[in-house]
């Protein structure tokens, strides 16, 4: 419908609203280009802080299915996971840390976004209850004590004798 009103020769005044049309396209696309390269810088920094975060214990999968638990972390890069069981036999594999698809282990971010995440669930049902919000518990730093100053005696200074 409107690349008929563009293509009309009898209306020329009409030339304009093809250019707004393609700069809102341009304008939507750069705007959406933005907005999912930032969501997936987000993402790849919570990829690394999880696998910062991976210690002996933590149960991963790999990117080729395989699933264990981690028993040693590597210096270089890599850990040692275990799979099987007892009755099947269990098996030792090392591989990169960048082979890791998944685990249950958190880096730090993703700890702060889940306890912001709790902390909106229960403003919302204190909210739907009609109750207070529970009030958190202010952590009480134990105040810095003074810098004790070491006394250091130093050598009294003879008075001097005037001639």
């Amino acid at each position: 419908m409107i690349f008929n009103l563009l293509a009309d020769a009898e209306a020329p005044n009409t030339s304009w609203v093809l250019y707004v049309v393609l700069a809102a396209v341009i304008v939507l696309f750069v705007v959406w280009m933005f907005f999912s390269n930032k969501k997936g810088k987000r993402r790849q920094q919570e990829y690394i802080e999880q696998l910062e975060a991976i210690q002996p214990g933590h149960k991963v999968k790999t990117v080729g299915g395989i699933c264990g638990i981690v028993v040693e972390v590597c210096d270089d890069n890599t850990v040692i996971i275990e799979t099987g069981t007892e009755l099947s036999g269990k098996s030792y594999v090392k591989m990169d840390k960048e082979a890791i698809a998944q685990t249950d282990a958190k880096g730090p971010t993703q700890i702060a976004r889940e306890a912001e995440e709790e902390r909106r669930r229960q403003e919302k049902e204190a909210k739907k209850n009609g109750t207070p919000l529970p009030v958190e518990e202010a952590k009480e730093e134990p105040a810095e004590e003074p810098a004790a100053e070491e006394a250091t005696e130093e050598p009294a200074e003879a008075p001097e004798e005037k001639e």
